[in-house]
């Protein structure tokens, strides 16, 4: 099971939506995917269901070790919901032995049952992105064309080097930067993406993610966005493509 952290300390740049989307293309592929919400806004379970009706949560799985059953939300794709109450982890993780590493331990149980795993991080850089980090073999750093995108990418990079340096996650790897929320028209977004380019070579996706209301349309209706445009969905499926292709050479 390659574990795969979706990560940005900034909010707004299309976290839940790349893991949304990343993982209906994947499953579209045939591969099997374990989604885990890792922040406490619960963006990513509340996309498929009604966070109020959930009884065992991520927050009870870390901090109480709680047996958590994943949620059946599609073919191929399974879910590990939390709620706001995760929040409280990054107060209670710490007093943990080897806090950093509670993720890691909880998710082993996994293995062996799917093919990929994806934890959609919070927007920010404390327990619960040290927790993700920790557990991943690699990360996706969507960044926002409309943001400070190189000082948001620099201070991912920077804590990614700071779980290696201090041997939590040796191996860790950044997969790549994915340029998010993209407008061609808009002659500063044109310069973001320029600019990541120059700056990240092949580190960076080829394609942006580009701007359009048609992702707060498969909010709405809880589906990815191949059932509102194909030809968007294929974009997705390049990308999985990718990432299948390129962890099967690393196998």
């Amino acid at each position: 099971m390659k574990i795969i952290a979706i990560s940005n300390q900034k909010g707004g740049t299309g976290k839940t939506s790349t893991t949304v989307n990343l993982a209906a293309a994947l499953a579209r592929a045939g591969k099997s995917v374990l989604l885990v919400d890792m922040d406490p806004q619960g963006s990513l379970t509340e996309y498929f269901t009604n966070p109020e009706e959930l009884k065992v949560t991520m927050y009870n799985a870390l901090l109480d070790g709680a047996t958590l059953t994943p949620l059946v939300i599609g073919e191929h794709i399974q879910l590990l919901p939390s709620t706001i109450d995760l929040a409280a982890a990054e107060i209670q993780l710490p007093a943990k032995r080897n806090q950093e590493r509670t993720l890691s331990r909880f998710l082993r149980q996994f293995v062996g049952k799917f093919d990929y795993c994806l934890l959609d991080c919070p927007p920010s850089l404390g327990v619960l992105t040290a927790n993700a980090l920790t557990a991943a073999h690699l990360v996706l750093v969507p960044v926002s064309t409309e943001l400070m995108a190189e000082r948001t990418v620099k201070l991912i990079l920077n804590t990614i080097e700071d779980i290696k340096e201090i041997e939590l996650n040796p191996s860790l790897k950044v997969w790549r930067i994915l340029a998010t929320i993209y407008d061609q028209r808009l002659a500063h977004h044109k310069e973001i993406l320029a600019a990541l380019r120059a700056k990240y070579g092949s580190q960076l996706y080829p394609e942006p993610v580009r701007a359009t209301t048609k992702y707060k349309d498969a909010v709405t209706s809880g589906t990815d966005i191949s059932d509102f445009d194909p030809k968007l969905g294929e974009f997705w499926d390049e990308l999985a493509g990718t990432l299948i292709a390129e962890t099967q050479e690393q196998q």
